[in-house]
């Protein structure tokens, strides 16, 4: 698949702005980025659920503006919000999608009886869709893509509302579905669940791709690799920041407590002793260290210049 220039404006605003972008085949995509980043516009333009307002894309070859009924017989979407009629039941819903694709019969009804099962929803497969818990609701708009296994499966936030259990089995799933042959693009603004699912992320802010790589590219790419945590016996001072940012070595000090200090540092073996012996005329002890690689949240920090959590939660 691949975009090329596209772009989807509302009014003065571009939803998606000039995206020029390729996804492998076979791959799980992971488009990571807080609310209004163009995550689900990129998705539902794919998807031919809006056209462009300039540019097109590619989806197995198929110009989702000149060809959009080959396109949807390619791709299929599970939506960030769960969608069905009020007074339908898990599993006619299931099968109405597995009809629109072909199967019928004992066939039908085997992967319908099967999906159900795999996404825990047997027991709730006659109540009607307005008696389903959001998490089951959820869990039922994410299994529709799995009666018939589209060549491209488009997740938007596969799942929000669900437990953590719940999680993990949509996750194995997806996974599952890869491994199937399908290529997969998910759309979170949940870290652990894009380092769990990708084979690359893609980071999005403003309706831009800011850059898709794998986990450990966008790791290995920020300068400072080695994060520092440091605590103190102490609140720390300006004159422990101080002292803390002319270490050789240190890229960025960020301040995670009133004791805590985050440092983003180059060679973490040559930088502590030096931040020992930097910190020893100040007068204040060091309690704890712990030496990590950066985190997703760190990436994000570093392509963007925002931290993730904070826009999600604003």
């Amino acid at each position: 698949m691949e975009t090329f220039d596209l772009t989807k404006a509302y009014g003065s605003t571009n939803a998606l702005d000039s995206l020029n972008t390729k996804i492998k085949r076979g791959e799980i995509l992971v488009l990571l980025g807080p609310n209004g980043s163009g995550k689900t516009t990129l998705l539902h333009l794919l998807a031919t659920v809006l056209r462009p307002t300039r540019g097109t894309a590619t989806v197995m070859g198929y110009d989702i503006v000149k060809q959009p009924l080959k396109v949807r017989e390619t791709i299929g979407i599970s939506f960030q919000e769960a969608r069905g009629f009020w007074r339908h039941k898990p599993y006619h819903i299931l099968s109405f999608h597995a009809g629109i694709y072909g199967l019928k019969g004992e066939a039908k009804e085997k992967i319908v009886d099967q999906t159900l099962k795999d996404f825990d929803l047997w027991p709730s497969r006659n109540k009607r869709f307005m008696e389903l818990s959001g998490g089951q609701a959820k869990r039922l708009e994410v299994a529709k893509l799995f009666v018939y296994r589209p060549a491209v499966a488009v997740f938007d936030e596969p799942t929000a509302m669900v437990d953590l259990e719940g999680k993990r089995m949509i996750w194995d799933r997806i996974k599952d579905l890869r491994k199937a042959g399908s290529t997969v693009i998910v759309a979170t603004n949940e870290v652990r669940e894009a380092e769990y699912l990708a084979d690359r992320i893609s980071i999005m802010k403003a309706g831009k791709e800011v850059v898709t790589e794998n986990l450990r590219t966008l790791k290995d790419s920020i300068s400072g690799g080695d994060v520092v945590e440091v605590e103190f016996s102490s609140p720390t001072s300006p004159q422990l920041l101080k002292a803390l940012e002319t270490v050789p070595g240190t890229v960025r000090v960020s301040q995670e407590t009133e004791k805590a200090l985050k440092v983003f540092v180059n060679r973490s073996e040559d930088w502590l002793p030096q931040m020992m012996n930097a910190v020893q005329p100040l007068q204040t002890k060091v309690t704890s260290i712990r030496v990590a690689e950066p985190s997703l949240d760190d990436v994000f920090l570093h392509y963007t210049g925002d931290e993730l959590v904070k826009q999600i939660n604003a």
